[in-house]
């Protein structure tokens, strides 16, 4: 027994040597991402450099958007081919996060048929920004039977009654507010690419939007300033040598 157990980690440390000696020839790389998260969708860029043959130091910008979980899509009633509106939205809410962090491959894919497993840990600053809705608003003159505006939503002035429309997504990005926090993420990152030097992986996991204050996002509405998230991701880039 005691042959067999020393024979056993031999050969699991001679894979070890094996897997290491074909892994150390990549010192960096790179990958686009995307995918959708509790309450939204986002894009990511990503570049690594190998510290090991398991282990890369990780530097990130990502990009999504957040959605209050209670927003529901209104249309005006009266007419056709108008465009919906989310009823009390005060703000669209989007984050940037740049973060740095560490992915240790845990099962390389030499050990389970083609697909590696790399844990992942990552954090840093989130930028939140918060852009006012505007919406089309009907206004009845004396004069004229109606008139449609384009105002910034005041949840003390507009209704049901006299929304219309959404207004153009464009408008109101010279109003945009900033609002700083702190971005975590956890997860595992599947490679089931064919050829080593190309990524094709997905990724699935956990991150955590703490912001310093609550994001006026929806009126009548309780809102936050922490946002936990499940998130599953696809990724393409390259490996180099050089």
């Amino acid at each position: 027994m005691f042959v067999f157990l020393l024979f056993f980690s031999t050969q699991m440390s001679a894979q070890e040597t094996i897997f290491e000696e074909k892994t150390t020839g990549f010192k960096t790389e790179y990958s686009y991402g995307f995918g959708m998260h509790t309450n939204g969708f986002h894009a990511t860029y990503r570049y690594g450099k190998y510290l090991t043959g398991f282990t890369k130091r990780v530097f990130e910008i990502e990009i999504a958007n957040i959605k209050h979980p209670r927003e529901i899509k209104s249309i005006y009633p009266f007419e056709e081919d108008v465009r919906g509106y989310i009823f009390g939205k005060l703000n669209s809410f989007f984050v940037l996060r740049p973060s740095i962090g560490f992915h240790k491959e845990i099962f390389p894919k030499q050990s389970i048929k083609g697909v590696s497993i790399t844990y992942v840990i990552q954090g840093g600053p989130t930028i939140g920004l918060a852009k006012p809705v505007y919406l089309n608003i009907i206004r009845n003159e004396s004069n004229v039977s109606r008139v449609i505006t384009k105002e910034r939503y005041d949840s003390k002035k507009h209704t049901t009654s006299n929304i219309y429309s959404r207004s153009s997504f464009l408008n109101g990005f010279g109003e945009t507010k900033i609002h700083p926090g702190l971005f975590g993420k956890i997860g595992l990152h599947f490679d089931y690419g064919d050829e080593r030097e190309l990524i094709k992986a997905a990724e699935i996991g956990l991150f955590m939007d703490a912001f310093f204050s609550e994001i006026p996002i929806l009126a009548f509405s309780e809102n936050r300033q922490f946002y936990p998230n499940f998130y599953v991701s696809i990724y393409f880039g390259s490996r180099n040598v050089q």
